[in-house]
């Protein structure tokens, strides 16, 4: 392995010109050389990290499922310090895949960097939770005890093996914050390998103890060097650092929460956070900030609860107007702990349209990883378009731009949207369903594109009159991946005939939608009146679920939880969170996902 790209003096452990292991994607990283390529999943930890579209890789090694450690000379450039925030290149991280060409474990984008003070280490936050096991803190190394040197840095015979490989090193010296080993046969450490874990394996149990910092480099590939010495950066003794830097709370987990607004009879607004819990359930709402007075008002705001920032967790976007019509964009990013602070305000208007006329959804429409805004906006002039405000990396949105308009489309009134990935591309696709005035129903779908635009609708379901669920003003639509397959499905809550019933169109490879199923109806669960209805992957088995705020008739406040099978049906309710008439405010106030 090797972590090269400019040459260093190193003194402490009696190496001279030792060349750090970053390795350039124009020169493209491989693993350990001499050693043995990884082919089950003990080391599911290391990961690669690529820099840039084609400037740099390194190793290094989950330790929390948000987190990778790895070296911070990495991601310097041009001699520039590294600091603590965005990667100043884009980066992607790849954990649990040893071998490069399949598509086991996961892969994420880098949201943020944090660099150690004094030490060639830093923590990468990723974008996403990943479902791989990560790798626990050692104790110190102890000078001739034999480790485990990993990366994906290249071998001696070949420049991108796209494997993990993995080779015996001995302990040669231990100073305060750095290692000497030396590779034990053939093992020695190449490019590409800067930041890869060195680790202790006990009864079958790999533990860290070091990152690969230095190496001269001998037996890779065409290198001359001939000595395999190598220099580590310490990690044992990070503990304190790593806790202190990744700050974990109920937004951090594998279950998604429900954000949500409260806006109090004097205009002030609270986001507000229902923490999800592994049954699916919810523990009581949490927040921290209050404020806005005036500035809100219950039948003036427009609520949704998406990634906004792009950093894997759910924020709180509020659209809302003044009495005189004026426009506001803003947003709450949520913090680990699933509160929220002052907002971002991104887009004002003096006047730009009515928020009446604008029905709205969200979804990562350019394919950034951002979640977008779309509105499907009814003019005046009985045009039609749908209007996107695309978001930037602070969860901010840029101006809006017109994606799609046509004069001749139908009834603006006869519609309900919402936006989900339904060709499967990897950008969300603005949908809606129409309700033809012969009683017929289709579903229309509007390709999202990476310049945030729509392509042309087409129809992706429809149904006779006589087959029809029936008016979409008995139906309470939300979309999601409920189906757990990456493609959007859509659920409705209907109320017909005395029953509440949930159906589902499930996503087609085709980028179309099955007919309905039914899967759960109750004639005794509630008043469809009385019911606000969300939904996200509230158990973490990363299908979408659905779940229902209810007011009972007392005025109190109850949640339930629909959790989703693999066909995407639902199960029967589960009930959490409950208060009494009184307790938790007024069900007018509480503003949620699409209202």
């Amino acid at each position: 392995m090797s972590l090269s790209y400019r040459r260093v003096a190193v003194r402490g452990a009696g190496l001279l010109a030792m060349v750090l292991l970053a390795g350039a994607a124009a020169t493209p990283v491989q693993a350990v050389t001499g050693g043995a390529a990884v082919t089950d999943g003990s080391y599911a930890f290391a990961a690669k990290i690529s820099i840039g579209p084609a400037d740099r890789s390194c190793s290094g090694a989950l330790v929390d499922p948000w987190w990778v450690l790895t070296a911070k000379s990495c991601f310097s450039f041009d001699g520039q310090p590294v600091v603590d925030g965005k990667p100043a290149r884009p980066t992607t991280v790849t954990v649990g895949r040893s071998d490069l060409t399949t598509s086991t474990g996961a892969t994420s984008s880098a949201f943020r960097v944090v660099p150690h003070p004094d030490r060639d280490v830093a923590l990468v936050r990723l974008t996403r939770r990943v479902d791989v096991a990560p790798v626990a803190l050692g104790t110190a190394p102890v000078v001739g005890e034999q480790l485990t040197a990993a990366g994906f840095g290249r071998t001696a015979t070949t420049w991108v093996p796209d494997q993990l490989h993995t080779g015996p090193f001995e302990v040669q010296s231990v100073g305060t914050g750095t290692t000497g080993i030396l590779g034990t046969g053939t093992a020695g450490i190449c490019r590409g390998d800067l930041g890869g874990p060195t680790v202790r394996t006990t009864g079958g149990t790999p533990r860290l103890v070091g990152l690969h910092h230095s190496s001269w480099q001998g037996g890779c590939l065409a290198e001359t060097e001939t000595r395999r010495d190598a220099v580590d950066t310490r990690v044992d003794d990070l503990g304190p650092w790593l806790t202190a830097t990744m700050p974990q709370g109920p937004a951090t987990d594998q279950y998604g929460d429900i954000n949500f607004l409260y806006v109090y009879a004097n205009g002030d607004i609270a986001p507000q956070t229902f923490p999800a819990t592994s049954t699916g359930g919810f523990g009581s709402p949490l927040g921290a900030w209050r404020g806005g007075a005036g500035a809100y008002a219950t039948d003036r705001v427009k609520v949704f609860n998406d990634d906004f920032d792009g950093d894997g967790v759910d924020d709180l976007a509020v659209m809302s107007t003044t009495t005189a019509n004026a426009f506001a964009l803003d947003t709450f990013v949520t913090r680990p702990d699933g509160t929220h602070g002052v907002p971002v305000r991104s887009w004002t208007s003096p006047n730009f349209g009515h928020l009446t006329s604008m029905k709205m959804a969200s979804g990562d429409i350019n394919g950034d990883g951002r979640a977008d805004l779309t509105a499907f906006y009814g003019y005046a002039s009985g045009d039609e378009a749908w209007i996107n405000w695309l978001a930037r990396p602070d969860g901010g949105f840029d101006a809006p731009i017109e994606a799609w308009r046509a004069s001749n489309f139908g009834n603006w009134a006869s519609t309900s949207v919402f936006a989900g990935d339904v060709t499967g591309d990897g950008r969300a696709d603005a949908s809606l369903f129409y309700a033809y005035g012969n009683g017929s129903m289709a579903a229309i779908t509007w390709p999202g594109q990476a310049d945030g635009k729509f392509g042309a609708g087409y129809t992706s379901w429809s149904v006779a009159a006589d087959k029809a669920p029936g008016a979409l003003s008995t139906l309470k639509i939300v979309d999601g991946d409920f189906t757990g397959d990456g493609r959007a499905d859509v659920a409705a809550l209907q109320t017909k005939d005395n029953k509440l019933r949930l159906l589902t169109w499930t996503g087609k490879p085709d980028g179309n939608f099955t007919d309905p199923v039914e899967s759960w109806s109750s004639s005794i669960f509630g008043q469809f009146a009385s019911i606000k209805l969300v939904g996200g992957d509230y158990n973490g088995d990363r299908r979408d679920d659905l779940a229902v705020l209810y007011k009972y008739p007392d005025n109190g406040l109850g949640l339930h939880t629909f959790t989703s099978t693999p066909t995407g049906g639902f199960n029967v309710p589960l009930a959490s969170w409950r208060v009494g008439s009184g307790v938790y405010g007024w069900w007018p106030s509480m503003r949620m996902d699409g209202e």
